[in-house]
């Protein structure tokens, strides 16, 4: 059996290797409403405190058009803990409550309980094609 190595595998026009029969994400971010500050990413360009709760999260590469699938975890609390996974708060993701709603390279996310609240635990993902 043979092993291949590589730091780097790109096209052979040099730009990103197309990946075929999968889906990999585009995009993923782990952070802290209220900065808003990311503890880490993946093609991330910028995150953006719209409000209490709500966030605009943009891309450094863009998908082919906004209809790109994702989802969206928060925890509704101040703390970076996940203790209240199964609890009455809703994160939207990509629904306009911010600025614009989305678009190829900006989701909008929201968090909510009885009111809008900066969340200390918050995942978003993106799954489908880049442009």
């Amino acid at each position: 059996m043979s092993t291949l190595k590589a730091d780097t595998i790109q096209s052979t026009g040099g730009g990103a290797a197309t990946l075929t029969k999968q889906y990999a994400l585009k995009m993923w971010v782990n952070f802290i409403q209220g900065g808003p500050t990311a503890r880490d990413s993946f093609n991330l360009s910028s995150l953006t405190d719209v409000a209490v709760g709500k966030t605009n999260i943009v891309m450094t590469s863009a998908m082919s058009d906004a209809n790109y699938a994702g989802s969206y975890f928060n925890n509704a609390s101040g703390g970076s803990d996940q203790y209240n996974f199964g609890n009455d708060y809703a994160g939207a993701f990509g629904n306009g409550v911010a600025t614009g709603g989305r678009t190829s390279t900006t989701i909008v996310t929201a968090s909510w309980g009885s009111a809008y609240v900066d969340s200390g635990q918050v995942d978003a993902t993106v799954v489908g094609d880049l442009a």
